[in-house]
């Protein structure tokens, strides 16, 4: 028995066999979205405290402060240096080419004045500093630090 399903788009089952690999159990999206919800609950209300459990939980990583989650400059380049040098020209690559994408969704500030004197618009402020999930385990992607990161 093969573990690859094939669809051929020729197939006169085509339409119900591609349902059926898209569809998505309706209680697994419920049991998602309520985990997600009490995440983001906790991180909210107990800050620290709730990002060190979960760190603990999820990464099995135990630190005592978030400011031990942060790495340095020093430590990221000591990483990069590391790498083996075709790893490290695709990453190179990769990234490249996320940054081109990216320059074009680039959103400016804007106003306008409507004819009683409101003024509308949009304010682009840049983050100092952001904080990103990147999953781990089996589906450790270097692309998904990529595609988080760079934008």
């Amino acid at each position: 028995m093969s573990l690859i399903h094939r669809l051929t788009s020729q197939s006169a089952q085509f339409d119900a066999e591609l349902r059926t690999l898209l569809a998505y159990e309706a209680s697994e999206d419920a049991s998602i979205e309520h985990a997600c919800a009490e995440i983001l609950h906790r991180i909210q209300h107990e800050g620290d405290t709730a990002l060190l459990d979960y760190t603990q939980r999820f990464d099995r990583l135990a630190v005592e402060q978030a400011s031990a989650l942060e790495i340095s400059k020093e430590e990221l380049f000591a990483s990069l240096d590391s790498l083996p040098a075709d790893q490290r020209k695709a990453l190179e690559q990769a990234a490249e080419r996320v940054r081109r994408y990216h320059e074009h969704q680039r959103t400016e500030t804007w106003t306008y004045t409507e004819a009683d004197g409101t003024v509308l618009g949009q304010q682009v402020t840049p983050l100092d500093r952001v904080g990103l999930y990147v999953p781990g385990g089996k589906a450790a992607y270097p692309s998904s630090v990529l595609m988080n990161a760079i934008p």
